[in-house]
C-alpha cells in the first residue's frame, strides 16, 4: 500500500501539461465559456483551464444525440486531462465516472429519444 501511495505521489509530481485539451464545437450544448465551471466536484476552486474543458467535452458527449458510448465519453475525459497532465487525478475520477456515471447516461440518452419522438 505504501509503494502505491509512492507511485502516486510521485506521478502526480512528474506531471506537466503537455497542453490543454480543445473545446468541443460540434454539440448541441451551449458554447464553452472560460468563466463557467463545468466540473460537478468544483464547488469551493476553481478548476484549472484543462480540468474544465474535459469536463465541458464530457458533458458535451454525453448529451450528443449521435449517441457515442459511455465508455467513448468516459475515455474521452481521461484523454483529456491527461493532455492538461492531470492524469493521477483523471484516473481516480475516470473511475468514478465508469462506477456512477451510469444513470446520468442514461438519462441523456432517454431525453435524446423523447426529443426524437416530438
Amino acid at each position: 500500500m505504501k509503494r502505491l501511495v509512492i507511485a502516486i505521489a510521485a506521478a502526480a509530481l512528474a506531471t506537466t501539461a503537455l497542453a490543454n485539451p480543445v473545446p468541443v464545437t460540434n454539440t448541441t450544448k451551449r458554447p464553452y465559456k472560460e468563466s463557467k465551471v463545468y466540473c460537478n466536484d468544483a464547488v469551493l476552486v476553481k478548476p484549472s483551464k484543462g480540468e474544465n474543458i474535459a469536463c465541458y467535452n464530457h458533458d458535451a458527449c454525453y448529451s450528443d444525440p449521435q449517441g457515442r458510448s459511455r465508455m467513448d465519453c468516459d475515455e474521452g475525459y481521461l484523454r483529456d486531462m491527461r493532455l492538461a497532465g492531470l492524469e493521477t487525478t483523471g484516473y481516480i475520477k475516470f473511475k468514478a465516472l465508469r462506477n456512477w456515471g451510469k444513470t446520468a447516461w442514461e438519462r441523456c440518452r432517454e431525453n435524446d429519444k423523447r426529443q426524437a419522438a416530438k
